[in-house]
């Protein structure tokens, strides 16, 4: 019986991280806090290091930024760290429209 009980407490919580997983979380006002929700207000970037990048080399990296018009901070481990003054939401939807490499917004999230 109680080998049972184990068995049904584990698979439910086994199911509920899944699905939090999978759904996200949202806060009482229904923001969701999961994994793409997409709904990053454009205040929470990390100021100075806007924009990101995955890339294989630096020299890629410096041609993306000039590509787009934007300063290249930093290379690390494959990660290409832009800043620009403009909006980086623009600067993500323009690159969008020219079909340039995909850039992405470095920012926070808060769970609650």
């Amino acid at each position: 019986m109680k080998r049972t009980i184990a068995r049904l407490l584990k698979g439910f919580i086994i199911m509920t991280a899944a699905f939090s997983l999978l759904a996200g979380c949202q806060n009482a006002a229904g923001i969701s806090a999961g994994k793409g929700s997409g709904n990053q207000s454009e205040s929470d970037y990390v100021e100075g290091k806007e924009l990101l990048c995955i890339v294989n080399t630096k020299e890629e990296a410096e041609a993306i930024a000039k590509q787009y018009g934007i300063t290249l901070v930093e290379f690390s481990y494959g990660v290409a760290t832009f800043h620009t003054d403009d909006n980086p939401n623009d600067v993500i939807a323009m690159g969008i429209k020219l079909g340039y490499p995909e850039l992405s917004l470095n920012g926070t999230v808060h769970a609650y």
